[in-house]
């Protein structure tokens, strides 16, 4: 008789095998693109061909939790049965037909409990529906926000006095006036000059409506079942150690499809439940033990199901070239496949990922580059962590590498281009005739032109480099990294002729003439501080000369 729970099983090497693993290796090879090695499967020798299943163990278990607390609302009339339970403890939760479920799911309800009603007094109010006014603290009335309670509001206006006297040499005074701000008091309108106002909350009576009794005086307390019905599933998979070196296939065993071999469903289930296999009932039992330690006097298990499912794995070694490789073949998620351990195109994947790595960060980063782009077409699993690492890496390097090149052509532009754009201003002076204030060499900015626009230049020329290089160039395609180099050259030194042409344009519209005279008041200003701030050194240092020879004559005097 077949042993359904068998762990692994050596299969006879015949031509069908052969046939089934040529097929489906060839069908993962067709999978990638860029490998060499073509319809590798037609090349491969079968070596072993095992079955070695995957078990899925599952318990799912339905929980009734029924804790008790107390309840209280307001009372609003109305009779209650006798009461019979004055404790949540008197209460057995489970003589009560609550909700109840014949499937998996979460929910929650309350549930008032007969014979635990009675009323009471509120202790808040403690009867009389009212209670002090918080706002007002039982007054009735508040500080005025208008005067800030002192019944008075300060305002000020401007007047016309006699401020002073103007005193002649023969004695004689004559009276000046001028205008000052007077300030004067009004009684607040809001207030009347009070200084309180009505409290707006209990309306001058001092007193609120509890909000415990919503001021009927007393509360309905009684105890309150929280029913909460919710599931729990454990699951647990058993395979032998090589079937787990095939990543993908046991990373993705939370989605396998397999077929049901065991299934019990109960009110509870017992361990020992399960016994035709020693690993699978102990792990069956563990998931028992665990279900059954959160049941508690509040907390019990309607119902639980467990079952135990099979999902058909073979493990394939096979010979390619002299080297031996190895997969599994599963139809787990629904589609017969072959998921590849060791392989041709896992080998020449990580060939080329750790090629990349050493390339990464010189010449070689374009290489990196190319590699990594050869990798992501081969479709190897488990390999994105490794190549977003890389990746991260190449595109920094061949940003520097471009951001180099805008770096290299300003300052060319800055060492080179400048004296002969300040030989062009001074020489030439290319401002329109209708500027004429600028072609008239009296005007004492007259001088800054030239320096002025080549400020300006080199300014927008480094705000034009910020921007660049802020921007991620990596995604453009060249041979070198050198190409790189070039590409953010040539393109600076477009942008920087772009800008030369606009400011060029703006001066014969009389920017020139602007930024000349900007410039020019503002070195008069900074001069002038400058001057002020050396005056300011000096007379410091000779004051604190002073005073230290001061304190020297006092202290030799006293000492």
């Amino acid at each position: 008789m077949e042993n359904k729970y068998l762990r692994h099983e050596a299969l006879p090497i015949d031509n069908a095998a052969r046939e089934r693993v040529k097929r489906l290796v060839n069908e993962y090879a067709a999978k990638s693109e860029g490998h060499p090695f073509g319809q590798y499967g037609d090349e491969i020798i079968l070596q072993k061909y095992e079955l070695c299943p995957i078990y899925e163990i599952n318990l799912h278990s339905q929980y009734d939790y029924r804790p008790v607390s107390n309840k209280q609302y307001p009372y609003k009339g109305g009779s209650f049965n006798t009461r019979r339970y004055f404790a949540p403890s008197d209460v057995n939760v489970w003589d009560y037909k609550l909700l109840t479920t014949d499937s998996f799911l979460d929910k929650k309800e309350s549930f008032e409990v007969p014979g635990s009603h009675h009323v009471e007094t509120c202790g808040r109010c403690s009867g009389s529906g009212k209670v002090t006014c918080p706002n007002c603290g039982g007054t009735g009335d508040v500080r005025c926000s208008g005067c800030g309670g002192t019944g008075q509001i300060q305002k000020t206006r401007s007047e016309y006095r006699h401020t002073a006297d103007k005193v002649y040499s023969d004695g004689h005074r004559e009276p000046v006036y001028s205008y000052v701000n007077v300030t004067y008091y009004e009684t607040c309108s809001r207030c009347g000059g009070s200084g309180r106002v009505t409290c707006q909350q209990c309306y001058g009576s001092g007193k609120v409506t509890c909000n415990v009794c919503d001021g009927y005086g007393k509360n309905v307390h009684c105890f309150s079942i929280d029913q909460s019905l919710y599931a729990q599933l454990s699951t647990n998979w058993l395979f032998v150690d090589k079937v787990a070196e095939v990543k993908e296939l046991s990373d993705q065993r939370g989605h396998y499809r397999g077929n049901r071999l065991f299934h019990e469903r109960a009110a509870s289930i017992s361990k020992g439940i399960f016994t035709e296999e020693k690993e699978i009932g102990a792990t069956l039992d563990g998931f028992i033990g665990e279900h059954a330690g959160k049941a508690k006097s509040n907390c019990h298990i309607l119902f639980q199901d467990a079952d135990v499912r099979r999902i058909e794995v073979w493990w394939v070694e096979y010979t390619y070239k002299g080297r031996t490789y190895n997969g599994c073949i599963s139809a787990g998620l629904g589609e017969e496949r072959f998921y590849a351990g060791v392989s041709p195109i896992t080998e020449l994947a990580d060939k080329w990922l750790r090629e990349a790595r050493k390339k990464v960060g010189g010449t070689g980063t374009v290489k990196a580059k190319k590699l990594l782009e050869k990798v992501e077409k081969l479709n190897v699993y488990g390999r994105d962590a490794q190549q977003s690492g890389i990746q991260a890496k190449v595109d920094t390097h061949l940003n520097i590498m471009y951001n180099l090149g805008n770096d290299l052509m300003f300052w060319l532009i800055a060492l080179v281009g400048t004296p002969f754009l300040y030989n062009f201003y001074d020489v030439l002076n290319p401002v329109a005739r209708f500027a004429f204030v600028v072609n008239d060499v009296n005007w004492r900015p007259y001088g800054w032109i030239p320096f002025t626009q080549c400020v300006l230049f080199l300014g927008l020329l480094w705000v034009a480099k910020y921007f660049i290089n802020e921007s991620d160039h990596s995604k453009s395609r060249h041979a070198t990294v050198f190409g790189y180099v070039f590409t953010g050259m040539g393109l600076y030194l477009l942008i920087a002729i772009v800008l030369l042409a606009v400011l060029l344009g703006l001066n014969y519209l009389g920017l020139s003439a602007i930024t000349s005279g900007i410039f020019w008041l503002a070195w008069r200003v900074l001069r002038i501080v400058l001057i002020i701030l050396f005056y300011v050194i000096v007379l410091a240092f000779f004051l604190l000369k002073w005073i230290g020879g001061l304190l020297v004559k006092l202290w030799h005097l006293l000492f």
